[in-house]
């Protein structure tokens, strides 16, 4: 394979050709949504980068995504706010519930929101960092369609679920973890050796054991580490569809099975180490953490011991200079899918 290298200014670019000029999102949107794929992508998170764009023009053909639709707020109190999602661009939704999260937080030292009706919003620590870059601790998680099978089931009950957090660190990057509860197809197919799937990660149709890559499009797909994976990902459905009063589980269409709404929930939660201990110390407490992280002697000395997201922030600086890493063919492959959707590339 041939690695080639994508400029930042050429990704967004194609980025706003698709959602703006093609889909007709306004500009806050477009630039929501652009400025999440992007991020995935200098982080290193390709699977949820500019190569989904594609998907997003398929649901809009289809008529779930609505391009130029908006969050519209159900209820509100001192702390919590639920917004109906309109099958807006789900990039846009989570950062305005998170906007919302935050200037709750401020004035009541915790805020929260959460999102009925929502789409894919692509990788979703990108809105615990917008929480963390406001000097919060900042916790996400969302719901979708139901392509994981539970611990001992056989079909699926809930969605991939994923779950992220971020800790503000001021003046420098913060700490970032964000975990899919349940297996993803995408990574499972990069992961496969000889043409087969890892052990104990996906099921056929029938409900059988398989490493397959061929049962990812008609089976299921496992919770990661077991019971750990399911127990994470039931929490994930109570905090955004229970807490939403939206569809739940398998009350929720598989999106190759209906063109009507995703369905899809998110849940985001601020927290103002101000009205706690202090941001002052949250902050030193945080700093002690990180170095002793930093210094704590590995196995193996080419192998140092990281904080979560060190790896994605050394990449991310790396690819802003030179542009972030794209297989030649996976590029032109990517032209060519636009170019099917009619988008001007």
């Amino acid at each position: 394979m041939t690695e080639n290298r994508i400029p930042v200014d050429e990704a967004r670019r194609l980025c706003e050709v698709v959602f703006a000029e093609t889909m007709g999102a306004p500009e806050d949107v477009t630039t929501a949504a652009t400025d999440v794929l992007v991020d995935a992508d200098l982080r290193g998170i390709s699977s949820h980068g500019i190569a989904v764009l594609p998907y997003y023009l398929d649901k809009w053909q289809q008529g779930q995504i609505v391009a130029d639709a908006r969050p519209e707020l159900v209820s509100d109190t001192t702390t919590t706010r639920v917004f109906a999602g309109h099958r807006a661009i789900g990039h846009f939704t989570s950062r305005y519930a998170m906007d919302a999260a935050i200037e709750k937080a401020r004035s009541a030292g915790m805020g929260s929101a959460v999102v009925r009706n929502s789409t894919h919003n692509g990788a979703i620590s990108a809105y615990t960092i917008q929480a963390a870059r406001s000097g919060m601790l900042g916790i996400v998680a969302t719901a979708c369609a139901p392509h994981v099978a539970p611990l001992g089931g056989r079909h699926g009950l809930h969605g991939t679920n994923p779950f992220s957090y971020a800790l503000p660190r001021p003046g420098s990057d913060p700490l970032v973890f964000d975990l899919s509860t349940g297996h993803s197809s995408a990574k499972l197919k990069d992961k496969a050796v000889d043409g087969r799937l890892p052990e104990g990660t996906a099921l056929d149709a029938e409900g059988n054991p398989t490493t397959d890559p061929a049962d990812l499009k008609s089976g299921w797909i496992l919770p990661v580490a077991g019971h750990v994976g399911f127990g994470l990902a039931l929490l994930v459905d109570g905090l955004t569809a229970a807490l939403a009063d939206s569809p739940i589980g398998r009350e929720i269409p598989l999106v190759h099975q209906t063109d009507g709404p995703y369905h899809g929930s998110f849940f985001c939660l601020a927290i103002d180490p101000e009205a706690f201990g202090g941001a002052g110390a949250f902050s030193t407490r945080i700093e002690s953490l990180v170095e002793q992280i930093e210094e704590h002697p590995p196995r193996d000395p080419a192998q140092p011991v990281r904080w979560p997201g060190q790896r994605g922030w050394d990449q991310a600086k790396e690819n802003r200079q030179l542009g972030f890493p794209m297989d030649a063919r996976r590029w032109e492959e990517l032209l060519e899918e636009l170019r099917q959707f009619q988008v001007p590339v």
